[in-house]
């Protein structure tokens, strides 16, 4: 899935966070510190990062993650990165 819609990457976001990092999504907001609120280290930003390649085809670097402080920080990285005129799925 490759979307350039923000609710589509919001909801796969939610579910990679949910599933594949095993993060209890009823106290993750988009205001969420992703190490502090949420409790993400190295090894779950590694689980994400080929998480969000697979299931939405965006490839971040680890200076992408660096970078972002809060789970709204995380979906405007893959926002930034998905191609534009990419159709919604």
């Amino acid at each position: 899935m490759t979307s350039s819609n923000p609710e589509a990457v919001s909801a796969a976001l939610t579910e990679i966070l949910s599933e594949d990092m095993n993060v209890d999504i009823r106290r993750v907001t988009r205001e969420s510190r992703l190490i502090d609120d949420v409790g993400l280290d190295s090894v779950a930003f590694a689980v994400g990062m080929v998480a969000i390649e697979d299931k939405l085809g965006v490839a971040l670097s680890e200076e992408d993650l660096l970078s972002c402080d809060t789970v709204g920080d995380l979906e405007a990285a893959i926002l930034a990165k998905v191609p534009a005129g990419q159709p919604n799925s």
